[in-house]
């Protein structure tokens, strides 16, 4: 269990490659690209009895599963540029609602057992519950404890990932893949760039729609091991908030709306 404290913000097309080496000065570092496809799961049923009463008699909704893998760039087929030559500009090409890979086949790591195999369903998934970040008017930067764990799904030759969360009684509800960069600065903090696309499976077709079409989401993180290292917490703070004053001017660091990021929320 972590405690991620973060800051949001955007920018456009436009201001991708003065943001990248804004980040390359500051850091020192250069960005690393990597791409994820995540899922959201819900419970298969739900029962409204005592136990999902909370205490001011309010009926509560058990908290969605996100379960989440790392896809390899070789499986992307991008147009404007070569294995070889894989760096930050990849994304200034992603801007309409195309991901560079068949959505159909992305959908089917979901169902792929492990007799079927795939260089896109080897590696194992990161299984990962969040709560909503606490309210507040006088909080300076978001605060979530997230719950993660790796998923290993190896009951037999017919397992799949679907199999394994239906056998754990949740079901999909929704997936989208993000494709990105990051940087990994001083004191664990780390920036993010990213494209998000939606995928919509629907009778054997999948279509995608690109949530940050026209720009890209800018989230910048520490993960704090204890909930309990009030130091650390209050350090942390400290280091996102001179961020959000170094960056002033380039981008606007914001806490996200609460809502953007309940896990029981199909939007972003």
């Amino acid at each position: 269990m972590v405690q991620q404290i973060s800051l949001f913000g955007v920018i456009d097309e436009e201001s991708y490659d003065l943001f990248i080496s804004t980040i390359t000065t500051l850091s020192g570092t250069s960005p690393i690209l990597f791409s994820r496809f995540s899922t959201v799961w819900k419970p298969l049923s739900q029962q409204y009895d005592i136990d999902n009463i909370d205490a001011k008699n309010q009926i509560t909704e058990p908290n969605r599963i996100t379960v989440s893998k790392s896809i390899p760039f070789n499986q992307f087929q991008f147009s404007s540029s070569s294995d070889a030559e894989y760096d930050y500009k990849i994304l200034k090409s992603l801007s309409d609602d195309t991901i560079p890979m068949d959505p159909q086949e992305i959908i089917s790591i979901i169902y792929k057992t492990n007799a079927q195999g795939s260089s896109s369903s080897s590696c194992s998934w990161s299984l990962a519950i969040s709560d909503i970040p606490a309210a507040g008017a006088n909080k300076k930067v978001s605060l979530q404890t997230i719950n993660e764990s790796v998923l290993l799904y190896s009951t037999g030759e017919k397992s799949s990932l679907s199999d394994t969360m239906n056998a754990l009684g949740y079901n999909l509800d929704y997936n989208y893949v993000t494709i990105g960069v990051k940087f990994y600065l001083k004191h664990e903090l780390i920036i993010e760039v990213q494209k998000i696309w939606t995928i919509n499976n629907n009778n054997d077709t999948a279509n995608t729609l690109q949530v940050t079409k026209n720009g890209y989401l800018i989230k910048a993180y520490v993960d704090v091991n204890r909930s309990t290292d009030i130091d650390r917490i209050n350090y942390t703070e400290t280091l996102l908030l001179n961020l959000q004053r170094e960056l002033q001017g380039y981008v606007d660091l914001v806490i996200p709306d609460r809502k953007s990021m309940d896990s029981r929320m199909s939007y972003f």
